[in-house]
């Protein structure tokens, strides 16, 4: 896609982000009215005498109180309204609104580019119309500064729908090999190192709880390793994603309801890959490494078994009681390593537990860990529009974890505090003095209906949280 700033526009479609106090003036010979600018509003208009020009009014309401994530919402709203009308060239009009140009039009571009994607390549006649030229109208704006928010934008986008194809990818196309040379083959040529590990090495290296998960399915584990160095006199920062290319609940199945969506189980590690994405493309001054444990979760002759104990690299024994409570055993493995590389900060990412998305709803994800850490990811995730919230670690709560055979045990009995637990479970693995987040994002990794940017299905969601919290962390 073609971005261009301009001060006006020949082509046929015009996208208007529209205000209250924009349209009582009605501007650019438009009919329009003020329950035109209301949030989610989209209006098509065709004027005469202006050569066929389709315009599209899409609503952010009062000028005052416009944030990225509303533009970002009426841009995905409009971008596949001009679309299904055919078109392939939009001009867009910027409105008079309190943010820098920067964030107006890296939004902008977020906003269009994850609105109107579609993940399609499995459909036998996928649909061709794509959006190839933008113009961006910028009126009083100042273009180097809205030059350089598009160019933001369009690394954000980049890095998200290529989490989105991951996370979209049906578990026969993106199996733990699969998805190690999907990473491999997307990095080639970039700044950023890549490596891959299977087999025997993963017991040289010491990743009980990745070969323990992933031992049932004829499809062996990796362990995927990206270093990214942009400016190594930086502390280093760990991002761990969970990647399930599938779970089955392994031994102790899933049977409740349609587990399709479990090919989504690695959207965590989607995140991070795409994260990594953004940094490289934007060749950040950071230094960080991204550990993404995969592995397939089904029944099988070796797979394994409820009670099986496994003994982690930090001498920490744990009782397998649900082999369906699979995920905190591999990025147990993640954060051991993440010590082991000398990360100072660790972020886990991953589709963790039920009992979070209930308790936030599939719009925020839950955040646990430092205090520090937890609000600079709350308010980088209000910004961007990846909404995290803190939840607390309560420690009258890790006894649930008790084991009578291990030092504990990989689940909780009892229908309460699941989320918390599993956070807690985790903390045993954070190494010594090492700042650590953990997002629960079993909520928002997917949505089934279409709105704003967010088009049904996988939504890409922690790749522009981690991008910029990496990039806050190591500029602080």
């Amino acid at each position: 896609m073609e971005w261009r700033v301009e001060t006006d526009s020949p082509l046929g479609c015009h996208i208007v982000l529209l205000t209250p106090e924009f349209a009582a003036g009605s501007p650019l010979g438009l009919p329009v009215s003020e329950r035109h600018a209301k949030k989610g509003t989209v209006t098509t208009f065709f004027r005469d005498g202006d050569g066929g020009r389709l315009w599209l009014t899409a609503g952010i309401g009062p000028e005052a109180e416009v944030q990225p994530e509303h533009i970002r919402q009426a841009m995905g709203e409009a971008g596949r309204m001009a679309v299904k009308e055919g078109w392939e060239e939009v001009a867009v009009h910027l409105p008079e609104v309190p943010l820098p140009a920067d964030a107006l039009g890296r939004a902008v571009v977020e906003g269009l580019v994850l609105g109107t994607y579609r993940f399609d390549r499995y459909r036998s006649n996928p649909q061709a119309q794509r959006l190839r030229r933008v113009d961006v109208l910028r009126g009083t704006r100042e273009s180097e500064s809205l030059l350089a928010g598009i160019r933001r934008g369009e690394a954000d986008a980049a890095g998200t729908c290529l989490a989105r194809d991951l996370a979209n990818e049906p578990a026969n196309q993106l199996r733990p090999d699969l998805l190690a040379s999907r990473v491999q083959e997307h990095f080639s040529g970039s700044p950023l190192e890549v490596s891959v590990y299977g087999g025997v090495e993963l017991e040289r290296m010491d990743l009980q709880g990745l070969a323990a998960v992933g031992k049932g399915s004829r499809y062996g584990p990796r362990l995927i390793e990206m270093r990214y160095t942009g400016d190594s006199s930086k502390p280093l920062i760990a991002l761990v994603g969970k990647g399930m290319t599938f779970d089955s609940g392994g031994i102790s199945l899933k049977t409740q309801r349609d587990i399709s969506d479990m090919r989504m189980d690695m959207a965590g590690a989607a995140a991070v890959i795409g994260a990594l994405d953004v940094i490289a493309k934007l060749r950040l001054p950071v230094h960080v490494v991204g550990l993404v444990p995969a592995a397939e979760n089904v029944p099988g002759a070796h797979s394994m078994l409820p009670g099986d104990i496994i003994r982690y690299a930090n001498g920490t024994t744990v009782q397998v009681a649900n082999t369906d409570a699979e995920g905190r055993l591999i990025l147990a493995d993640g954060l051991i390593l993440a010590g082991k590389r000398g990360a100072r900060t660790v972020i886990d990412i991953a589709t963790l537990t039920g009992a979070c998305a209930a308790a936030l709803g599939p719009k925020i994800a839950g955040v646990f860990g430092d205090d520090g850490l937890r609000s600079l990811l709350q308010e980088v995730g209000e910004r961007v529009g990846d909404r995290v919230w803190p939840m607390p670690l309560v420690e009258e709560y890790e006894s649930m974890l008790d084991s009578d055979y291990a030092d504990l045990k990989n689940i909780s009995e009892g229908p309460y505090a699941g989320a918390i637990t599993a956070a807690l479970f985790l903390k045993r693995f954070v190494p010594t003095g090492v700042a650590w987040a953990h997002i629960d994002m079993a909520g928002p990794m997917d949505t089934s209906k279409t709105k704003g940017y967010l088009p049904a299905g996988a939504t890409g969601f922690g790749v522009r949280l981690l991008a910029e919290t990496v990039n806050r962390l190591a500029n602080a």
